[in-house]
């Protein structure tokens, strides 16, 4: 005799009504699920032909719920995982063709949701799932149908499937680099209105582009360059310095890739970035991009990094500052100091700020320290000579008269205080300064 489905269903029944024990329902379930087993085994290759059959009903019904459970009764009975990964591929090609604007739904979100109830759903469902995934967005992407690229990605970021690290299963995308799969996905978040999405799915892939292990080709790069300019300048838009940074740094050219990128073409954006975290007075972040620009020889803007040194110094930030002072004194930011130093003479430009003024101070106590520390050299003048420099010649004595003060407010905020006396008007019209012995002696001990 051989019994179907139904048979056993009525049987089940009966032995409830019967108040059977739970071990002989269980066992009569049990011989239930070896015979379909079988059953499926016995006639494997006549159901992967039917089943390829049924899937072109499905698709003429728009039924995706049908095309779920037909997966998941074909996955407990398949014996060749080539053939199931065949089978597979024809749902991701029915899933995708002829899906037409005006059909309302999202066809691989009916069926991604009927596998992921199936009890028995696996990683390996997960793996496929993903690729079906990828084949859904590389067509919704190849359409410009956002909303609808936009929902396959939900769904798969709902199910925790994290496709960014697989392939798709059919056309292009089954040979697809890592880094064209991210930038399909991100600019679809992008264009459908979800920065946050795009920024998750680039994190999701830890930013990768171009490595030995995903190789990607200069187009692929390209596109991922032009995607997280796009990223950023909106990001910036908002005031999130922080994600900026973070989607700066991994621009072409700074991860361990094979892409050879000349990184001084990101000057402008960097810059834009470190001006607008100085004006908002964020200082630790606008201290971390400059640091990081200076390491990345990216060209920095002057003009911005005397604001930041200067803004550091006021907040009370001098390891930072004089970090920044000295970057910037090998940059070529500053006149450079040689001719001043060792011989008792420092030569202030009148445009300095009072903080620069004074790490100017430092770095010239600094570099006298043994001639100063030395004993009966109290009668040695250490002189300040505040010059006004070809570029403000046209500017008034009252430029330069606030350059005055700004000097005076230089010793003041010292700590230890620093005592400059006036002592004479150069040829060129120059203040000149000395600097008292005992104000530097401590200065330098503390």
């Amino acid at each position: 005799m051989v019994f179907d489905a139904e048979h056993f269903n009525y049987i089940v029944k009966l032995l409830y009504q019967l108040q059977a024990s739970q071990q002989e329902i269980t066992a009569v379930l049990e011989m239930k699920s070896r015979l379909r087993m079988r059953q499926f085994k016995k006639n494997w290759k006549c159901d992967l032909d039917s089943a390829l059959n049924e899937i072109e009903h499905c698709k003429e019904k728009g039924d995706w719920t049908k095309l779920g459970n037909l997966y998941i009764n074909i996955k407990m009975g398949c014996e060749n995982f080539a053939d199931f990964q065949r089978f597979c591929a024809c749902i991701a090609e029915t899933l995708t063709k002829d899906c037409k604007e005006e059909r309302p739904g999202v066809p691989f979100c009916e069926f991604a949701e009927t596998v992921s109830k199936d009890p028995q759903n696996s990683e390996v469902d997960k793996t496929l799932l993903g690729r079906i995934g990828i084949s859904a967005m590389y067509y919704y992407h190849k359409l410009l149908q956002w909303s609808k690229g936009r929902k396959v990605l939900d769904k798969l970021y709902e199910l925790k499937i994290h496709f960014t690290s697989l392939k798709g299963l059919m056309g292009p995308e089954k040979l697809a680099p890592r880094c064209q799969i991210v930038n399909i996905a991100a600019e679809i978040f992008l264009k459908s209105g979800s920065l946050d999405g795009a920024i998750w799915v680039l994190r999701e892939s830890e930013w990768i582009i171009n490595t030995p292990l995903w190789p990607c080709d200069r187009l692929d790069v390209l596109n991922r360059h032009n995607l997280l300019c796009t990223i950023a300048h909106e990001i910036l838009a908002k005031s999130l310095y922080r994600q900026t940074f973070e989607v700066l740094q991994n621009l072409p050219g700074f991860q361990n890739s094979q892409e050879t990128v000349e990184v001084s073409q990101y000057s402008l954006l960097f810059n834009k970035l470190l001006d607008a975290c100085i004006e908002s007075n964020s200082l630790g972040m606008s201290s971390s991009v400059a640091e990081f620009m200076i390491s990345k020889n990216i060209p920095i803007d002057f003009s911005f990094l005397r604001r930041l040194i200067t803004s550091l110094g006021r907040s009370c930030l001098w390891l930072k500052a004089r970090a920044h002072y000295k970057s910037a004194l090998s940059l070529g930011c500053y006149p450079p100091l040689e001719g001043n130093l060792y011989r008792k003479l420092l030569l202030i430009p009148s445009y300095l700020s009072e903080i620069e003024m004074l790490l100017a101070i430092e770095i010239f106590l600094v570099s006298n320290a043994s001639s100063i520390q030395s004993p009966g050299t109290s009668t040695q003048i250490l002189q300040i000579v505040l010059k006004r420099c070809e570029e403000n010649k046209s500017r008034s004595k009252d430029d330069y008269q606030a350059a005055v003060e700004r000097l005076i407010m230089a010793a003041r905020i010292s700590d230890p205080k620093l005592f400059i006396k006036h002592m004479t008007v150069n040829v060129n019209k120059e203040q000149v300064y000395s600097l008292e012995h005992c104000s530097a002696l401590k200065w330098l001990k503390e």
